[in-house]
Protein backbone atom coordinates (compact mmCIF):
# COMPACT_ATOMS: atom_id res chain seq x y z
CA UNK A 1 0.00 0.00 0.00
CA UNK A 2 1.51 3.37 -0.79
CA UNK A 3 1.94 5.77 1.50
CA UNK A 4 -1.30 8.19 2.38
CA UNK A 5 -0.26 11.94 2.22
CA UNK A 6 -2.34 13.70 5.10
CA UNK A 7 -0.20 16.80 4.91
CA UNK A 8 -2.23 20.13 3.90
CA UNK A 9 -0.17 23.18 3.89
CA UNK A 10 0.98 24.01 7.69
CA UNK A 11 -2.10 25.21 9.59
CA UNK A 12 -4.19 25.81 12.92
CA UNK A 13 -3.39 22.16 14.95
CA UNK A 14 -0.56 21.63 13.10
CA UNK A 15 2.50 23.13 15.60
CA UNK A 16 4.45 20.12 16.97
CA UNK A 17 4.30 19.98 20.56
CA UNK A 18 3.42 16.64 21.97
CA UNK A 19 6.00 14.06 22.40
CA UNK A 20 5.64 10.46 22.44
CA UNK A 21 4.57 9.65 25.80
CA UNK A 22 1.66 12.21 25.33
CA UNK A 23 0.56 11.23 22.48
CA UNK A 24 -0.04 7.82 23.99
CA UNK A 25 -1.86 9.09 27.15
CA UNK A 26 -4.04 11.61 25.23
CA UNK A 27 -5.15 8.72 22.50
CA UNK A 28 -4.94 5.96 24.68
CA UNK A 29 -3.14 4.19 21.77
CA UNK A 30 0.34 2.37 22.77
CA UNK A 31 3.60 4.43 21.21
CA UNK A 32 4.78 1.47 19.40
CA UNK A 33 1.77 1.16 17.41
CA UNK A 34 1.35 4.64 15.75
CA UNK A 35 5.13 4.41 15.40
CA UNK A 36 4.69 1.40 13.29
CA UNK A 37 1.64 3.00 11.40
CA UNK A 38 4.13 5.90 10.98
CA UNK A 39 7.06 3.27 9.53
CA UNK A 40 4.66 1.36 7.23
CA UNK A 41 2.21 3.73 5.81
CA UNK A 42 3.73 6.93 6.47
CA UNK A 43 0.76 8.15 9.43
CA UNK A 44 1.02 9.75 11.62
CA UNK A 45 4.04 12.13 9.81
CA UNK A 46 5.74 13.90 13.39
CA UNK A 47 7.99 16.49 13.41
CA UNK A 48 11.85 15.71 14.18
CA UNK A 49 13.90 17.52 16.97
CA UNK A 50 17.87 17.64 16.08
CA UNK A 51 18.35 14.71 18.48
CA UNK A 52 15.45 12.49 16.58
CA UNK A 53 12.69 13.19 19.16
CA UNK A 54 9.34 12.97 17.78
CA UNK A 55 7.23 15.84 18.09
CA UNK A 56 3.13 15.37 16.98
CA UNK A 57 0.46 17.84 16.31
CA UNK A 58 -3.21 18.16 16.96
CA UNK A 59 -3.67 17.14 14.02
CA UNK A 60 -1.54 13.90 14.35
CA UNK A 61 -3.67 13.05 17.91
CA UNK A 62 -6.87 13.66 16.18
CA UNK A 63 -5.93 11.22 13.44
CA UNK A 64 -3.81 8.79 15.66
CA UNK A 65 -7.50 8.84 17.62
CA UNK A 66 -9.58 8.51 13.86
CA UNK A 67 -7.89 5.25 13.46
CA UNK A 68 -7.88 3.88 16.46
CA UNK A 69 -11.46 4.03 16.51
CA UNK A 70 -11.72 2.43 13.58
CA UNK A 71 -9.64 -0.59 14.12
CA UNK A 72 -11.80 -0.64 17.44
CA UNK A 73 -14.92 -0.90 15.12
CA UNK A 74 -13.39 -4.09 13.63
CA UNK A 75 -11.44 -2.25 10.61
CA UNK A 76 -8.04 -3.36 9.37
CA UNK A 77 -5.78 -0.42 9.05
CA UNK A 78 -4.67 -0.91 5.44
CA UNK A 79 -8.60 -0.44 5.27
CA UNK A 80 -9.49 2.16 7.58
CA UNK A 81 -6.44 4.20 5.75
CA UNK A 82 -7.58 3.90 2.30
CA UNK A 83 -10.75 4.93 4.00
CA UNK A 84 -9.27 8.26 4.92
CA UNK A 85 -7.48 8.70 1.75
CA UNK A 86 -10.60 8.57 -0.26
CA UNK A 87 -12.24 11.15 2.08
CA UNK A 88 -8.97 13.17 2.11
CA UNK A 89 -9.32 13.09 -1.74
CA UNK A 90 -12.83 13.95 -1.91
CA UNK A 91 -12.39 16.78 0.31
CA UNK A 92 -12.36 20.54 -0.82
CA UNK A 93 -9.06 22.62 -0.87
CA UNK A 94 -10.00 23.96 2.40
CA UNK A 95 -10.75 21.63 4.64
CA UNK A 96 -11.83 22.33 8.10
CA UNK A 97 -9.96 23.28 11.15
CA UNK A 98 -7.66 20.84 12.01
CA UNK A 99 -8.45 21.07 15.84
CA UNK A 100 -10.57 19.01 17.35
CA UNK A 101 -14.11 20.15 18.40
CA UNK A 102 -14.70 20.92 21.82
CA UNK A 103 -17.88 18.55 23.25
CA UNK A 104 -19.98 22.17 23.94
CA UNK A 105 -19.34 21.96 20.41
CA UNK A 106 -20.09 18.73 19.75
CA UNK A 107 -23.35 19.10 21.64
CA UNK A 108 -24.84 22.04 20.12
CA UNK A 109 -24.46 20.52 16.55
CA UNK A 110 -25.96 16.98 17.70
CA UNK A 111 -28.62 18.97 19.74
CA UNK A 112 -29.57 20.91 16.55
CA UNK A 113 -29.25 17.89 13.81
CA UNK A 114 -31.48 16.10 16.55
CA UNK A 115 -34.52 18.26 16.70
CA UNK A 116 -34.51 19.00 12.78
CA UNK A 117 -34.74 14.74 12.45
CA UNK A 118 -31.02 14.72 10.65
CA UNK A 119 -30.48 11.04 11.38
CA UNK A 120 -27.30 11.26 8.74
CA UNK A 121 -25.74 14.80 10.27
CA UNK A 122 -26.42 13.25 14.33
CA UNK A 123 -24.64 10.08 13.08
CA UNK A 124 -21.67 12.03 11.42
CA UNK A 125 -21.16 14.17 14.64
CA UNK A 126 -21.65 11.25 16.94
CA UNK A 127 -18.88 9.57 14.46
CA UNK A 128 -16.25 12.73 14.78
CA UNK A 129 -17.06 12.75 18.59
CA UNK A 130 -16.20 8.90 18.82
CA UNK A 131 -12.75 8.99 16.35
CA UNK A 132 -11.11 12.18 18.57
CA UNK A 133 -12.37 11.31 22.23
CA UNK A 134 -12.69 8.06 24.47
CA UNK A 135 -15.64 6.15 24.07
CA UNK A 136 -16.78 6.74 28.25
CA UNK A 137 -16.13 10.68 27.69
CA UNK A 138 -18.54 10.67 24.70
CA UNK A 139 -21.04 8.81 26.16
CA UNK A 140 -21.03 11.23 29.09
CA UNK A 141 -20.16 14.44 28.00
CA UNK A 142 -22.23 14.34 24.44
CA UNK A 143 -24.63 11.96 24.36
CA UNK A 144 -26.13 11.86 27.73
CA UNK A 145 -25.80 15.51 27.68
CA UNK A 146 -27.64 15.97 24.40
CA UNK A 147 -30.79 13.66 25.81
CA UNK A 148 -31.34 15.85 28.76
CA UNK A 149 -31.28 18.59 27.23
CA UNK A 150 -34.06 17.71 24.35
CA UNK A 151 -35.65 16.66 27.32
CA UNK A 152 -35.72 19.72 28.80
CA UNK A 153 -36.70 21.40 25.51
CA UNK A 154 -39.46 18.89 25.80
CA UNK A 155 -40.81 19.74 28.83
CA UNK A 156 -40.55 23.37 27.88
CA UNK A 157 -42.57 23.38 24.75
CA UNK A 158 -39.45 23.72 22.19
CA UNK A 159 -39.21 20.56 21.18
CA UNK A 160 -41.76 17.84 20.24
CA UNK A 161 -42.03 14.46 21.82
CA UNK A 162 -41.52 13.23 18.04
CA UNK A 163 -37.89 14.67 18.59
CA UNK A 164 -37.55 13.11 21.78
CA UNK A 165 -38.49 9.58 20.55
CA UNK A 166 -36.17 10.26 17.58
CA UNK A 167 -33.17 11.05 19.52
CA UNK A 168 -33.61 8.67 22.17
CA UNK A 169 -33.89 5.61 19.49
CA UNK A 170 -31.08 7.07 17.86
CA UNK A 171 -29.05 6.98 20.33
CA UNK A 172 -29.92 3.81 21.81
CA UNK A 173 -29.05 2.33 18.00
CA UNK A 174 -25.68 3.61 18.63
CA UNK A 175 -24.86 2.48 21.87
CA UNK A 176 -26.40 -1.04 21.26
CA UNK A 177 -24.06 -1.13 18.24
CA UNK A 178 -21.37 -0.09 20.24
CA UNK A 179 -22.26 -3.50 22.83
CA UNK A 180 -22.60 -5.49 20.21
CA UNK A 181 -18.45 -4.90 19.03
CA UNK A 182 -18.11 -5.96 22.49
CA UNK A 183 -20.58 -9.25 22.89
CA UNK A 184 -18.99 -12.75 23.43
CA UNK A 185 -15.67 -11.51 24.06
CA UNK A 186 -15.67 -12.50 27.39
CA UNK A 187 -16.28 -15.91 28.87
CA UNK A 188 -17.96 -16.94 32.11
CA UNK A 189 -20.43 -16.34 34.26
CA UNK A 190 -21.95 -13.10 32.90
CA UNK A 191 -23.53 -9.44 34.60
CA UNK A 192 -26.79 -9.64 34.15
CA UNK A 193 -28.33 -6.43 33.31
CA UNK A 194 -32.42 -4.83 33.40
CA UNK A 195 -34.85 -2.00 33.94
CA UNK A 196 -37.74 -2.58 36.53
CA UNK A 197 -41.12 -3.49 35.43
CA UNK A 198 -42.71 -0.67 33.41
CA UNK A 199 -39.39 1.03 33.01
CA UNK A 200 -38.83 2.30 29.71
CA UNK A 201 -35.72 4.20 30.04
CA UNK A 202 -33.02 2.37 29.30
CA UNK A 203 -30.16 4.87 28.12
CA UNK A 204 -28.37 4.73 31.78
CA UNK A 205 -28.50 1.02 31.90
CA UNK A 206 -27.36 0.67 28.86
CA UNK A 207 -24.24 2.99 29.07
CA UNK A 208 -23.52 0.66 32.15
CA UNK A 209 -23.73 -2.31 30.07
CA UNK A 210 -21.12 -1.17 27.74
CA UNK A 211 -18.87 0.24 30.16
CA UNK A 212 -18.87 -3.51 31.43
CA UNK A 213 -18.15 -4.62 28.19
CA UNK A 214 -15.29 -2.67 27.31
CA UNK A 215 -13.25 -3.52 30.20
CA UNK A 216 -13.64 -7.38 29.90
CA UNK A 217 -16.31 -8.35 31.64
CA UNK A 218 -18.96 -10.65 29.96
CA UNK A 219 -22.73 -9.04 29.98
CA UNK A 220 -26.22 -10.24 29.20
CA UNK A 221 -28.28 -7.08 29.07
CA UNK A 222 -32.27 -7.47 29.00
CA UNK A 223 -33.21 -3.84 28.35
CA UNK A 224 -36.45 -1.96 29.58
CA UNK A 225 -39.74 -3.22 31.10
CA UNK A 226 -38.08 -6.42 31.97
CA UNK A 227 -40.94 -8.48 34.57
CA UNK A 228 -39.58 -10.29 37.72
CA UNK A 229 -41.03 -14.03 36.23
CA UNK A 230 -38.50 -13.04 33.21
CA UNK A 231 -35.88 -11.92 35.39
CA UNK A 232 -35.87 -15.06 37.44
CA UNK A 233 -35.87 -17.09 34.73
CA UNK A 234 -32.79 -15.84 33.31
CA UNK A 235 -31.32 -15.79 36.68
CA UNK A 236 -31.44 -19.43 36.97
CA UNK A 237 -30.54 -20.24 33.55
CA UNK A 238 -27.63 -18.05 33.76
CA UNK A 239 -26.12 -18.13 36.87
CA UNK A 240 -24.69 -14.15 36.76
CA UNK A 241 -22.52 -13.26 39.54
CA UNK A 242 -23.98 -10.02 39.74
CA UNK A 243 -27.85 -8.79 38.53
CA UNK A 244 -27.58 -4.51 37.76
CA UNK A 245 -31.34 -2.72 37.95
CA UNK A 246 -32.07 0.31 37.24
CA UNK A 247 -35.46 2.60 37.84
CA UNK A 248 -35.84 5.93 36.52
CA UNK A 249 -39.37 6.62 38.39
CA UNK A 250 -40.43 6.54 41.84
CA UNK A 251 -43.57 4.10 40.81
CA UNK A 252 -40.60 1.73 38.65
CA UNK A 253 -38.34 1.80 41.71
CA UNK A 254 -41.24 0.47 44.34
CA UNK A 255 -42.02 -2.26 41.74
CA UNK A 256 -38.08 -2.90 41.42
CA UNK A 257 -38.33 -3.69 45.25
CA UNK A 258 -40.70 -6.47 44.43
CA UNK A 259 -38.28 -7.82 41.60
CA UNK A 260 -35.55 -8.01 44.06
CA UNK A 261 -37.58 -10.02 46.60
CA UNK A 262 -38.65 -12.41 44.08
CA UNK A 263 -35.16 -12.92 43.12
CA UNK A 264 -34.49 -13.03 47.39
CA UNK A 265 -36.56 -15.88 46.83
CA UNK A 266 -35.02 -18.20 44.50
CA UNK A 267 -33.15 -21.28 45.23
CA UNK A 268 -29.91 -20.78 47.54
CA UNK A 269 -27.50 -19.22 46.49
CA UNK A 270 -29.33 -15.95 46.07
CA UNK A 271 -27.43 -13.40 43.23
CA UNK A 272 -25.72 -10.57 44.14
CA UNK A 273 -28.29 -7.30 43.44
CA UNK A 274 -26.72 -3.63 42.87
CA UNK A 275 -29.29 -1.18 41.50
CA UNK A 276 -29.03 2.77 39.97
CA UNK A 277 -31.54 5.18 37.90
CA UNK A 278 -32.35 8.51 38.81
CA UNK A 279 -35.18 7.53 40.97
CA UNK A 280 -32.63 6.48 43.31
CA UNK A 281 -31.24 10.20 43.25
CA UNK A 282 -34.46 11.96 44.14
CA UNK A 283 -35.44 9.26 46.66
CA UNK A 284 -32.01 9.06 48.95
CA UNK A 285 -31.39 6.10 47.62
CA UNK A 286 -34.18 3.85 49.25
CA UNK A 287 -31.67 1.62 50.97
CA UNK A 288 -33.87 0.81 52.94
CA UNK A 289 -36.25 -0.36 50.46
CA UNK A 290 -34.32 -1.98 47.94
CA UNK A 291 -31.69 -4.89 50.01
CA UNK A 292 -28.86 -4.70 47.62
CA UNK A 293 -25.89 -1.97 46.57
CA UNK A 294 -26.20 1.44 45.31
CA UNK A 295 -24.44 2.18 42.22
CA UNK A 296 -23.84 5.98 42.08
CA UNK A 297 -25.34 8.82 40.03
CA UNK A 298 -23.38 7.47 36.89
CA UNK A 299 -23.02 5.12 34.58
CA UNK A 300 -18.85 5.37 35.32
CA UNK A 301 -19.25 5.54 38.94
CA UNK A 302 -21.50 2.85 38.91
CA UNK A 303 -19.14 0.50 36.82
CA UNK A 304 -16.72 1.07 39.15
CA UNK A 305 -18.35 0.52 42.25
CA UNK A 306 -19.98 -2.89 40.09
CA UNK A 307 -16.40 -3.62 39.77
CA UNK A 308 -15.73 -3.28 43.55
CA UNK A 309 -18.67 -5.82 44.42
CA UNK A 310 -17.05 -8.40 42.13
CA UNK A 311 -13.68 -8.12 44.35
CA UNK A 312 -11.08 -7.29 41.36
CA UNK A 313 -11.12 -4.99 37.95
CA UNK A 314 -10.31 -5.97 34.47
CA UNK A 315 -9.39 -3.73 31.84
Amino acid sequence: MRQLDVSPPQAEGEDPVYNTQAVARLTGVPAPTFRAWERRYGVPRPARLPAGQRLYSERDVALIRWLHARTAEGMTISRALRLLEARHAAAPPAAGPAVPRSFAQLQADLLDRLLRFDASGAESVMAEAFALYPVEDVCLELLQPVLVGIGERWHQGRASVGAEYFATNLIRWKLSALLHLHDGTSRGQPILLACAPDERHEIGLLLMALFLARRGWSVVYLGANVPPEALCDAVQRLQPRLVILSACRAETARALAKTVAALAALPAPPPQVAYGGRAFEANGHWPANIPGTYLGPDARTAVTRAEALLGRART
